[in-house]
């Protein structure tokens, strides 16, 4: 069967992809860490499967510590295991698939690390793409870059002197030294007269040097400017795929190390095996019609499952969560007996691509009982659904339309429910701050200073503060101004799932970080109570925590959630139900 978005495969404790289009020609793909790989990963799966169109071998894993793969770059993972992870895959495409000749094909990091893998793995080529710059210069540029998103994103600080932290991913001190004593010297012949293709950003850093530094290690060096880099890496905007660029690649390809042809008509099946971790097994699952939809289910190794959580994408974060929580948690969950299974659902991360919006659609909530199905063959105990922000409505959607749910974690969920005339431009325009933390931020330290500085017009940010303000109430509030019709219908409908969910003795748990816009959600259709006094939920509020959750005591509050969850729906602590009027 053939997949746009690959076959899964799993090798020396790493998840993998296979995009087989059947060539004597194997390409490993080298992929960037953390934020950018999860900023750019659905592209860089539609890149593999261009190449495997022109009937190139292509494997795309994830680095060891990262993604779905054991272990956890924050701690423990050498530079070592990443150089073996790549050395195995090669042997997996020559040793499985029968593949003759070995490209190595690298993105940030991945492009970095790439050209120190061509006489280890006896690649016949090379291409970087955005290589980060080498040495300590480059670790410094991913320092920077991670108080950028940090800021732009309203994340915590990171306090910590042995990580390096963006997005929320975190690299052990002593993995960033290893990559940034990683330098190409002349006369070192790392290449051999190896052809290698540097598709390099415009004025990025290190940029100019490459094309030279690499001709001085023996490779024989082409360059193509990286155009649509920015818009496929932007943490600003959705990720957009810089399909000319993937072309140019390809025909550099095609033209210097052609796919070839196996002679053998029948396709190798891949291979997947548990991975087993500490006091856990996974395994990768196509599940769904054709197998469209893709996820990780975890199970505890010492005993039967308790209870199986699915773990819902939040707007286009693939299967492994923000900042990889959903990986995290399933880990922690397997060491208290509860099985997960982390998904994908239509249109993100490796599902199959979809027509229209993937998130905040009725097609995500029956994506999520594909899952239900797939579980419930599997008898692994009552099954929960758990979700933040879009992935915590789709969670509650799911919950109120499938009985087989019996119990719910709705994170940070700022609908709870839409009305029928809403678009998906009004929700996103809603935002995910409260209103009141939009009026602190109004009214920061740092504005007024710019005002009494006389850096910032009084008269101007009052008007922006205002327009910004009316616009979050217009959103959140449309009964009282204006934005849309039907409220207080809407209020009714949400209130009768609300009484569905509690006669059918669902254990709802609603998380929240303190200035969550999902608080005014709550409010809207529920009044302004002590968290307490929500009778139709056990609802929990968690300081310092942005929308994300990226804070480990904010993760570690979902973690609870999902845990007490769980303790509720076996009768060991079910929340008291009062009337959701």
């Amino acid at each position: 069967m053939k997949r746009e978005f690959g076959t899964p495969v799993t090798f020396d404790g790493c998840v993998g992809f296979i995009h087989d289009g059947g060539g004597t020609t194997g390409v490993v793909m080298l992929p960037a860490w953390g934020f950018e790989e999860m900023t750019i990963r659905r592209g860089w799966a539609g890149f593999a499967d261009r190449l495997a169109q022109a009937g190139y071998c292509c494997l795309r894993f994830d680095w060891p510590g990262a993604g779905d793969s054991l272990g956890n770059t924050s701690d423990g993972i050498s530079l070592n295991d990443w150089l073996d992870a790549v050395r195995a895959a090669a042997e997996l495409l020559r040793g499985h698939y029968g593949v003759t000749k070995i490209v190595l094909l690298g993105h940030g990091i991945g492009g970095l690390i790439a050209p120190h893998c061509a006489l280890s793995t006896s690649a016949s080529a090379v291409v970087q793409m955005a290589p980060q710059n080498q040495g300590r210069a480059g670790m410094r540029e991913l320092e920077i870059l991670g108080r950028m998103i940090g800021s732009f994103l309203g994340l915590p600080g990171n306090p910590s002197k042995e990580t390096i932290e963006i997005g929320g991913h975190s690299m052990s001190a002593a993995l960033a030294k290893e990559i940034g004593e990683l330098r190409i010297v002349e006369g070192s012949q790392l290449g051999s007269e190896i052809p290698l293709l540097a598709v390099l950003r415009s004025g990025a850093p290190g940029a100019a040097e490459w094309p030279q530094r690499l001709s001085s290690a023996g490779f024989v060096v082409s360059t193509e400017i990286y155009a649509g880099a920015d818009g496929f890496l932007s943490y600003s905007q959705a990720s957009v795929p810089p399909v000319a660029c993937f072309d140019q690649v390809r025909s550099w390809l095609v033209a210097t190390m052609p796919p070839g042809n196996r002679a053998a008509a029948a396709q190798p099946q891949p291979v997947i095996q548990a991975l087993q971790g500490d006091g856990y097994s996974e395994k990768p699952l196509l599940f769904g019609a054709d197998g469209r939809l893709f996820g990780i289910l975890c199970l505890p190794e010492a005993q039967a499952p308790r209870a199986t959580i699915l773990l819902i994408n939040s707007g286009d974060n693939y299967h492994i969560g923000w900042a990889r929580m959903h990986v995290d948690f399933a880990r922690a969950l397997a060491a208290r007996g509860i099985a997960s299974f982390r998904i994908d659902t239509g249109g993100i991360g490796d599902a199959a691509s979809i027509e229209g919006h993937a998130y905040y659609v009725e097609a995500q909530a029956l994506d999520v009982m594909e899952a239900v199905t797939t579980v419930e063959a599997m008898r692994l105990g009552p099954i929960l659904v758990s979700g933040r922000c879009s992935g915590g409505y789709a969670a509650v959607q799911t919950a109120v339309a499938d009985p087989r749910i019996r119990g719910l974690v709705a994170v940070n969920t700022v609908r709870l429910g839409l009305s029928p005339d809403e678009t998906f431009e009004d929700i996103l325009k809603g935002g995910t701050s409260s209103v009141a933390d939009y009026r602190r931020r109004a009214l920061s330290f740092q504005t007024i200073m710019d005002i009494l500085s006389g850096r910032k017009s009084l008269r101007l940010l009052a008007a922006k503060a205002a327009h910004l303000v009316k616009a979050q109430l217009s959103a959140r509030f449309p009964r009282l101004f204006g934005a849309l019709d039907g409220s207080s219908t809407l209020t009714q409908e949400i209130r009768r799932q609300a009484r569905e969910l509690q006669a059918r003795d669902v254990s709802v748990f609603l998380v929240y970080g303190e200035n969550d816009g999902g608080l005014d959600e709550l409010t809207r259709h529920f009044g302004k109570r002590d968290a307490a006094a929500y009778g139709h939920a056990t609802v929990r509020i968690v300081s310092n925590a942005e929308h994300n959750m990226t804070a480990p005591h904010a993760r570690q509050a979902i973690l609870e959630a999902l845990i007490d969850a769980v303790v509720a729906v076996e009768g060991l602590g079910q929340p008291g139900a009062v009337s959701a009027s």
